[in-house]
C-alpha cells in the first residue's frame, strides 16, 4: 500500500494532530497498521483485487487530471475490512473485549450484528468510503460466494436535504462510474445491480440492489394510525399514506430480497439513542430479513452522545484537526473585530449592522480575488430567530441591491431540531443542488439556525454568526462551522483554502468551544484586513517564454486476453522450488522459498492460502486457475490456464511426473505451500505479459503551457522572466532554489514548473505491474534548442527506476516524432547542493549514468 502521508514540519508548528479520540480507536488503528504493513493477510482474492485497484493503481479523470483516494479514506475502508473480514469481530461486545483500553465502557443494549462507526470530518469524503464499503461487501458476496457478505444495501439519510445530496451520487449508481470503484475484471458482476431512490417502484430482479431513503420514509407507515381512534381504524381500516408514491415500502421489499443486508447510515450522530425510531427501524429489518443484517455502518463527523462522549462503537477517527492539517477542508479563521460591537436596539439589523457590513465587505474581497478562477463565493449569515433573519435579509437586500437584491439572497428558516421548515423545503432542495453552479444567482444565505447537516455548499467563504448558541439548540460546533468547510478547489494540491468566521461575542465563544473539543488553535485575522489570494496564470506579456509539450498516444496498455501467450507458455522453464509430496519427506526438509523453510512459510500463509478440503485434483486445479486469473486481472483467461496449471502440477512442481488423482497427491497439491508457490510462479510469469508496449503516435505536435487555466497557490513562488507564468509555483524550497538557478543559468533560454493543472503525465508500470502515472517537475529549453524534462528529487522511492525508464523512453519517442530534441534529467537534492552549478550543462556531472 502507499505510504501514509505525514504532515510537514511547518504544518505541525501550526497544528499538531494530538486529539482525544474514541476509546477503541487507538488499539484498532495499531492492529490495522500492523496488518497492512504485513501485506494484508487473511483477505479474500476479491478483496485484494479491490485494494490493489483502489489504492495501488493510478487513475485519470476524463479531463486528464489525476484521481487518488485520500490516505484516510483508505484507512477507513481498511479498518472495516480488517474488523469484519480478518479479525471477524462482528459484535460490540467483541470490539470492547478486543480493543478497549479501559474497563468502564457500557455494552450496547442490542448487539445482534456488526456495528461500526466511522468518524470523518465534514468535507473529507464519507460518501466515497460508503461506496467502497458497498463494493467490498457486494463483490465478496458474489465473486467469493460468501453468505456472510451482503448483496443488498439500505442507505439511510436523516432528512430530505441529506437525501438529495446522496441521491446526486447514488442515483443510477453514478458514484460507481464517476470514481474508480469497480475493477474491470469485476465489472461483469456489477452490471446486475439496481439502485432505488425513494418513491421508485421495484424493477426486474437483480443480483444486487441499493435502496436510498430518508429515515422518515421507513417509519412513517408504523405511525400512520396514531392520529385516529383505534375504533375508527377497526371500521375503516388503516389510513392510506398521504403520498403513496413517496412511501414505497423499502423495508418490505428488502425483506423479500433476503439477506444478509448492510445498512449504511449517513449523518449517523442521530443514532446515539438505542430506543430512537431510527434504530428500531434497523432492528425490525434485522428481524424480518432472512440471514439478518451483516452489519450497520455509521458515518458521521460528530458521533457524540448528548453529554459529549464519542460513540463507543467508533472504530475509525479522522478528526477535523487532521483534515485542516491535510488541507482537505477549508481552514477556519476567526475574525478579530476591533471597534465593532452590538448596538443597543431591538431591531436585529441595527443591533448587528457593523457585523453584517464587515461580513459583506469580506465577501466582496473574496468575490474580486476569486474572479480569475470563475469561482463564486457565498456569504452565510446565521440569526437568532425567524424575525431577525427576515429583518437582516431585508436590510442586506436594501443596502446592497446589486449584490443581494431579489433572488440573490435566500432566507431559509429551520425548526428547533435544525431541519428546514416545510415552507422552505422545496427552495432549500433546489439551492442545495445548485448554489455552487456558476449560473446560480444566490450570493447570500440567511438562516435561523445553521443547517445541521447535508448543506454541502463549497462556495461558502464567509460565515457571519449573530446568535447566542446554547445546548438547547441541540447542535454541535463542528456541525455549524462545518457547513463552510468543503473545498471550492478540488484537485489543487498547492492552495490552502480558508473560511472566515465573523460574529458577535456569543458566536465566537461557540467557535472557541470547537477549538477546545478538537484541540485546535485557529488562526485569526483582523476584520478590515484585505483578502489576498496568490494567482498563478500565464503572463500575456511573456508569450515568447511559452513552451509546447507534444502529446503522444499511450505506449502502455493492459491486454484483455493472454490466450496465445498462455498457450505458448513453457511450463518446464518456469522457475520454482520443488514441492514436497509428503509433509516429512526429504524435499520438505530442504525446501526453501523466498528465504523461508517449509514450516515458517506454512505459518506465514496459513490464512491467506488455505482452501476447503478438495475431493478431486480438478477442484484444486480449477481453484488455482481462478486465483491466478484474478491475480493478473484477467478473469476471462480461466479456461486457458486450467491445462497449464495441470501440466505444471503433473510434470514440474514436484520435480518430475506425478499422478494427480492419487489421494496422497490430492493432499500434496492442495497444501497451502503448493497453493502459494503455484499462484506466485504463474503470476510472476504472466504479469510481465499483461502490460504491452504500443508504438506511440503524435496526437498533438505541441500543447503550450499558456493554455493552463489560472489557479490559486499558497506554497513558495518565484518571479522569473524566463517562465511563461506570472510566478513559478513551487511545492517546496528546493524547487524554488532550483527555479532560481534556471532563471540565472546563462544557457537556459526558458523554463517552467509543470503545474498540476496542465495535467502532463507519463505512464509507467510499478514493481507490481500496475499502470501508474508520473508527473515530472520542470521543463527547460537550453540555448542549443534541446528540451529537457527535469525531475528534482529529495528522496528516492522503490519506483524511481521505473519512472526514470518511462521518462527516458518518452523523450526518445518525442524526439523521433517531432524532430525536436528531448532529454530527461534527474537532479538529486544532496548532489545538487554539493555541486552548486551555475550553468545547466553543469548538471551533466550529477550521476550521468541516470541522466539519459
Amino acid at each position: 500500500m502507499p505510504p501514509r502521508r505525514k504532515p510537514n514540519a511547518d504544518q505541525l508548528s501550526l497544528l499538531e494532530a494530538r486529539v482525544s479520540t474514541a476509546p477503541l480507536v487507538p488499539s484498532i488503528r495499531e492492529k490495522v497498521t500492523t496488518w497492512r504493513d504485513g501485506g494484508c493477510k487473511g483477505i479474500t482474492d476479491t478483496t485484494r483485487i479491490l485494494l490493489n485497484y483502489w489504492f495501488r493503481t493510478d487513475h485519470r479523470l476524463p479531463d486528464g487530471r489525476k484521481f487518488k483516494y485520500h490516505y484516510f479514506q483508505q484507512e477507513a475502508v481498511e479498518t472495516l475490512i480488517y474488523l469484519y473480514e480478518v479479525a471477524e469481530v462482528r459484535r460490540h461486545k467483541g470490539l470492547v473485549e478486543s480493543f478497549a483500553t479501559r474497563g468502564d465502557l457500557r455494552l450496547l443494549q442490542y448487539d445482534e450484528f456488526a456495528r461500526y462507526c466511522v468518524k470523518m470530518a465534514t468535507g473529507s469524503g464519507k460518501t466515497k468510503v460508503m461506496s467502497l464499503a458497498t463494493a467490498w461487501q457486494f463483490f465478496n458476496a458474489v465473486a467469493e460466494a460468501r453468505d456472510d457478505f451482503a448483496k443488498t444495501f439500505l442507505l439511510i439519510a436523516p432528512n430530505v436535504i441529506v437525501f438529495e445530496r446522496l441521491r446526486t451520487d447514488f442515483e443510477s449508481g453514478r458514484i460507481f462510474r464517476a470514481d474508480p470503484v469497480i475493477p474491470p475484471e469485476l465489472q461483469i458482476f456489477w452490471q446486475d445491480v439496481q439502485f432505488y431512490m425513494r418513491g421508485e417502484g421495484e424493477r426486474a430482479s437483480s443480483l444486487g440492489a441499493l435502496y436510498l431513503a430518508n429515515v422518515q420514509q421507513l417509519y412513517e407507515r408504523q405511525n400512520d394510525n396514531q392520529d385516529e381512534p383505534e375504533a375508527l381504524t377497526a371500521v375503516l381500516g388503516p389510513k392510506p399514506p398521504a403520498q403513496t408514491s413517496e412511501i414505497e415500502d423499502f423495508a418490505k421489499r428488502i425483506v423479500d430480497r433476503g439477506g444478509p443486508v448492510v445498512v449504511l447510515n449517513d449523518e449517523a450522530h442521530h443514532t446515539h439513542d438505542e430506543e430512537s425510531e431510527w434504530n428500531r427501524v434497523i432492528r425490525r429489518l434485522h428481524g424480518g430479513v432472512s440471514a439478518g443484517l451483516a452489519g450497520q455502518f455509521d458515518f458521521t463527523a460528530t458521533p457524540r452522545h448528548s453529554k459529549g462522549q464519542l460513540f463507543s462503537w467508533t472504530v475509525y477517527d479522522y478528526p477535523l484537526k487532521q483534515a485542516i492539517i491535510d488541507n482537505v477542508v477549508k481552514r477556519p479563521l476567526k475574525g478579530i473585530a476591533q471597534g465593532i460591537s452590538e448596538q443597543p436596539s431591538d431591531i436585529a439589523s441595527t443591533r448587528y449592522q457593523a457585523y453584517l457590513a464587515a461580513g459583506v465587505e469580506r465577501w466582496k474581497e473574496y468575490r474580486e480575488q476569486l474572479a480569475p478562477f470563475d469561482k463564486k463565493p457565498v456569504l452565510f449569515v446565521m440569526m437568532n430567530d425567524t424575525a431577525e433573519a427576515d429583518d437582516a435579509g431585508d436590510w442586506l437586500r436594501t443596502k446592497y441591491p446589486s449584490e443581494f437584491g431579489a433572488e440573490k439572497l435566500l432566507i431559509i428558516h429551520t425548526d428547533r431540531s435544525g431541519d428546514v421548515s416545510r415552507k422552505d423545503l422545496d427552495v432549500a432542495r433546489k439551492v442545495a443542488r445548485e448554489v455552487d453552479d456558476e449560473k446560480s444567482p444566490v450570493n447570500c444565505i440567511v438562516s435561523v439556525m445553521m443547517l445541521r447537516e447535508g448543506w454541502d455548499v463549497q462556495g461558502v467563504t464567509v460565515i457571519v454568526g449573530l446568535r447566542p448558541y446554547s445546548s438547547k439548540a441541540n447542535i454541535l460546533p463542528e456541525q455549524t462551522v462545518g457547513r463552510g468547510l468543503r473545498l471550492m478547489f478540488r484537485g489543487t494540491s498547492g492552495y490552502t483554502e480558508r473560511v472566515d468566521v465573523i460574529g458577535n461575542r456569543k458566536f465566537i465563544e461557540f467557535v472557541e468551544q470547537l477549538e477546545r473539543e478538537e484541540d485546535i488553535q485557529l488562526e485569526t485575522f483582523k476584520v478590515g484586513d484585505k483578502v489576498s489570494i496568490v494567482t498563478i496564470a500565464p503572463d500575456p506579456k511573456k508569450t515568447d517564454q511559452d513552451i509546447a509539450i507534444p502529446v503522444l498516444s499511450p505506449i502502455l496498455t493492459r491486454k484483455k486476453s493472454l490466450a496465445e501467450e498462455i498457450a505458448e507458455l513453457d511450463v518446464a522453464a518456469l522457475t520454482c522450488p520443488v514441492l514436497p509430496r509428503k509433509q516429512d519427506d526429504a524435499v520438505a526438509k530442504t525446501f526453501r522459498y523466498e528465504g523461508y523453510d517449509i514450516i515458517t512459510l506454512q505459518k506465514e500463509i496459513e490464512r491467506e492460502y488455505s482452501i476447503p478440503e478438495p475431493q478431486t485434483a480438478e477442484e484444486v486445479i480449477g481453484y488455482y486457475a481462478r486465483r491466478i486469473a484474478q491475480d493478473v486481472k484477467l478473469p476471462s483467461q480461466f479456461s486457458v490456464l486450467v491445462p497449464k496449471v495441470r501440466e505444471f502440477l503433473e510434470t514440474k512442481a514436484f520435480g518430475g511426473p506425478v499422478t494427480l488423482n492419487e489421494p496422497a497427491m490430492i493432499k500434496a497439491i492442495s497444501s497451502n505451500v503448493a497453493h502459494y508457490v503455484t499462484v506466485k510462479t504463474f503470476a510472476e510469469a504472466l504479469r510481465k505479459l499483461v502490460v504491452s508496449e504500443l508504438e506511440p503516435e503524435l496526437l498533438n505536435a505541441g500543447r503550450p503551457l499558456s493554455e493552463t487555466p489560472a489557479f490559486p497557490w499558497s506554497r513558495p513562488t518565484l518571479a522569473a522572466g524566463k517562465c511563461i507564468f506570472n510566478l513559478v509555483p513551487c511545492h517546496n524550497e528546493f524547487e524554488r532554489e532550483f527555479a532560481q538557478f534556471l532563471q540565472t543559468a546563462p544557457d537556459v533560454q526558458r523554463f517552467s514548473k509543470l503545474p498540476e493543472r496542465f495535467a502532463f503525465a507519463i505512464e509507467y508500470t510499478d514493481n507490481a505491474g500496475n499502470l501508474r502515472y508520473y508527473e515530472p517537475d520542470f521543463v527547460t529549453v537550453t540555448e542549443d534548442g534541446t528540451h529537457h524534462i527535469v525531475e528534482t528529487k529529495g528522496l528516492e522511492d522503490t519506483n524511481v527506476a521505473n519512472k526514470d525508464r518511462a521518462a527516458r523512453l518518452w523523450c526518445e519517442n518525442a524526439t523521433r516524432l517531432t524532430g525536436t530534441a528531448w532529454a530527461y534529467r534527474k537532479v538529486l537534492q544532496t548532489a545538487y547542493k554539493q555541486l552548486q552549478p551555475t550553468r545547466f550543462e553543469d548538471l551533466l556531472a550529477l550521476e550521468p549514468s541516470k541522466l539519459f
